[in-house]
């Protein structure tokens, strides 16, 4: 697929509005109710400001046991993810036919104490750009997006996302290729029985259905288990998947990282994660958790994710305790949980 980035002149600069979602297409979403941009702005050929509404209560995204209650790094991650498709879309050009595949993703938290909720849904504003990455015969093979993210003028968060592109039509044939068959569907999957899953609570949730670990396993100072999520889940499995997507993975590293002794009520700061290729959903996909060192009492994880005796991804992750709850309460802005 050749794409060519339009140079018309920016869009007059103006903040984000917070009054309706953008069309789901641009941000590969099923469900409405699964859209968190609000508004997109294009400041130049490739960059943007966007604004996303953080749901007052979401059955994912706001199930945690962890208090003082704050926003998810994963919600953040999101919200980012979603901007910066739609900006690859309507700046870059990029047919909504284009199926995305996320090859690595980071965050880092800047400013923990403006997460904390308020009496409204949060108005998230995101300023970033949307880089094409081509191949020497001008066939896009990518985007990289890097985007700031504040609230109520304080920013809270950087994030950096790569993806891989391929023509939709294409992308059943690449499928084919790499497993030498055709994956099975979440779709066809949804009455598989799990084994035993993690208990919610010591994952940090209090929901069953977002459980997306059987039990752990210890081998010295490492602990393991099965990515097991339910395909039922429609806030990780919005539409039909023929992998484990990278949202799901990401949140295997976090529960995993809690059942290797992390607190349930310590806060992820920090995530680095790569993908190196597909989690297929027919054959057992193992996460293994190993400490790491961090500084400023702060808590790291690394889980490495292995199937069919070959690595599939690696994530490492950075927790925070939880702060004192008075301190945090005084410090809320304009956001909401």
């Amino acid at each position: 697929m050749t794409t060519s980035i339009d140079r018309a002149e920016p869009e007059p600069v103006r903040a984000p509005t917070f009054a309706r979602t953008i069309d789901r297409a641009l941000v590969h979403r099923a469900a409405v109710s699964e859209v968190l941009v609000t508004d997109l702005v294009r400041t130049g050929p490739e960059d943007f400001l966007a604004g996303a509404q953080l749901p007052i209560g979401h059955p994912y995204f706001s199930d945690h046991v962890r208090t003082p209650v704050t926003y998810d790094f994963l919600l953040l991650l999101e919200a980012a993810r979603q901007a910066g498709v739609a900006a690859s879309h309507r700046q870059l050009g990029i047919s909504l036919e284009t199926t995305f595949l996320v090859n690595n993703w980071s965050i880092r938290i800047e400013d923990p104490l403006a997460l904390a909720p308020g009496d409204r849904p949060g108005e998230l504003a995101l300023a970033g750009t949307v880089t094409p990455v081509t191949a020497r015969n001008g066939r896009l093979r990518g985007v990289s997006s890097d985007v700031a993210l504040s609230i109520a003028g304080r920013r809270v968060a950087r994030t950096r996302i790569d993806v891989g592109t391929a023509k939709s039509a294409d992308y059943g044939k690449l499928r084919f290729l790499q497993r030498r068959s055709t994956p099975p569907l979440t779709t066809e999957l949804t009455n598989v029985l799990r084994s035993r899953p993690a208990a919610a609570a010591e994952v940090g949730r209090t929901h069953p259905a977002n459980v997306v670990l059987g039990e752990p396993s210890l081998q010295g100072d490492s602990v393991s288990a099965q990515v097991e999520p339910l395909f039922e889940n429609k806030s990780l499995f919005d539409h039909t998947y023929d992998h484990v997507p990278a949202m799901v993975l990401t949140e295997a590293a976090r529960q995993l990282a809690h059942l290797s002794g992390v607190p349930t009520d310590a806060t992820v700061t920090g995530c680095t994660a790569d993908f190196t290729r597909f989690a297929e959903l027919d054959s057992p996909l193992v996460a293994t958790a190993h400490p790491e060192a961090a500084a400023d009492g702060r808590t790291g994880r690394t889980v490495v994710f292995s199937q069919d005796g070959a690595p599939a991804g690696r994530i490492a992750l950075e927790f925070t305790p939880a702060p004192v709850a008075a301190v945090l309460d005084g410090a809320a802005g304009g956001a909401a949980w």
